[in-house]
């Protein structure tokens, strides 16, 4: 979906995951997280290469198991004073930022409705010009 619709752009994407079977309950709606994010990534970019590395772990965690979905870009990163409010519909507080708000806030109502948890971090920790990573935690249950 991205490369289709972002052809003309160098875009490279990493995917790195366990050995486990790890088993979450979804629906097609989780594609639409994963379009969301990944389509911010490329969107917020001004790199002549777009990288997106995407990192599945299994963490404990308020002694619950989670999956761990960690999405991490080198784009132009979110400043520390909009890491909340980016998840809220239509949150634009900087006049130069492309787009309607919408994206993140769906994001958010899919993880939700899985009972997880999303936030953002910086990609490199205490720069957030250097990218974002979106951090997203699932519920998990193994399978034999």
């Amino acid at each position: 979906f991205v490369k289709r619709n972002y052809s003309t752009q160098n875009i490279q994407i990493r995917i790195d995951t366990q050995n486990k079977k790890i088993k979450i309950r979804a629906n097609d709606l989780l594609l639409d997280l994963f379009e969301n994010i990944i389509t911010n990534a490329v969107k917020y970019n001004d790199n002549s290469t777009v990288r997106i590395s995407i990192k599945f772990t299994n963490i404990r965690k308020y002694n619950k198991e989670f999956l761990k979905l960690e999405f991490k870009d080198n784009g132009i990163g979110i400043s520390d004073n909009m890491k909340v409010d980016v998840f809220q519909r239509g949150s634009r507080k900087e006049k130069n930022i492309r787009g309607m708000g919408l994206g993140l806030s769906l994001v958010k109502k899919i993880v939700d409705s899985y009972n997880g948890e999303i936030w953002v971090e910086d990609n490199i920790k205490g720069d957030y010009s250097k990218g974002s990573n979106f951090v997203v935690l699932f519920p998990i249950t193994y399978t034999e």
